[in-house]
């Protein structure tokens, strides 16, 4: 038996979730010496195969539900962390016991003052593209969820081009889940599988679904020279860190690449999602050095 602290984090399903989860995890252990476990949300969970992916070093392992709770037996207390608000309390004063992490951990001031060595836990490009920008278009899921189309959280081309404004470059790299850089029929965009399962799948969902990727698409490739990317998640993630200039709406996903990166330009959409409210994170306000709001 051993008297090695112990953490397990709870993944849930989101590769963006999942970096905000592990990276707070890796935090804490650095600062009691703890062995990291992954529970993962899922059988065959595609999240950790981009995990091992990207990141540099093996300090972590996966443990099946069966083994979840057998670690923690090491004779340590055990804490449960499920809030920013105590993930915040624990890094400032971490106690020598166990940790369970099932929370979301996604506030950006948990991270800044440890940005150079969280990058230094991943795998990054060498060489920079700084002529050009690069966006990270979610849609996928979303298009078929009525809230993306609020006023507060609908991401129109004008909201876009108000943050694009705010750069240089020649052309823009589009990096996105949608399948193909074109119009759609009504009825196309149900025939495709997204990282979670559509619940809106009605025709009518669908239709509105088109009209907003048809209007993206002409307004985008009328006005920028367009170069559209949609690779596999590691890949697509890699790519956005590859570039000096980044600008994304509401994704963790691209929030975790751009914070990688070292942009020099950095444009988030600042009411991130508000039709959350009171349940919004602040992800949306990130004042790391180069980044900047747009809405």
């Amino acid at each position: 038996m051993t008297n090695q602290p112990v953490i397990r984090v709870d993944f849930t399903v989101g590769f963006g979730n999942n970096l905000f989860q592990f990276v707070y995890a890796k935090l804490l252990a650095e600062k009691i010496g703890a062995k990291i476990y992954i529970l993962s949300p899922i059988t065959d969970y595609f999240g950790i195969d981009c995990l091992d992916l990207l990141v540099a070093d093996d300090t972590y392992e996966n443990v099946s539900v069966y083994f979840s709770n057998k670690i923690f037996e090491n004779g340590l207390p055990l804490k449960q962390v499920t809030t920013e608000q105590q993930a915040k309390s624990e890094l400032e004063n971490p106690s020598k016991c166990n940790y369970l992490l099932n929370g979301y951990f996604e506030d950006y001031t948990l991270y800044g003052t440890h940005l150079e060595k969280i990058r230094s836990w991943f795998i990054r490009p060498d060489v920079i593209d700084k002529e050009n920008a690069v966006l990270h278009l979610r849609l996928g899921d979303r298009l078929f969820i009525p809230a993306t189309y609020k006023e507060e959280a609908f991401l129109t081309f004008e909201k876009y081009k108000r943050g694009l404004d705010q750069m240089n470059f020649n052309k823009l790299y589009i990096i996105s889940d949608l399948p193909e850089w074109r119009q759609f029929k009504h009825d196309e965009l149900l025939q495709y599988r997204y990282h979670v399962k559509v619940q809106e799948n009605t025709l009518e969902m669908s239709a509105k679904a088109a009209n907003y990727v048809n209007e993206l698409v002409e307004k985008f490739s009328n006005s920028y020279k367009i170069n559209f990317c949609n690779g596999n998640l590691s890949s697509d993630f890699y790519r956005i860190m590859s570039y000096d200039k980044i600008i994304f709406g509401y994704s963790t996903f691209a929030w975790w690449a751009a914070a990688l990166s070292n942009a020099s330009k950095v444009g988030v959409f600042g009411p991130w999602r508000a039709m959350k409210k009171t349940g919004n994170k602040n992800l949306g306000q990130t004042n790391y050095p180069g980044w900047f709001q747009w809405s």
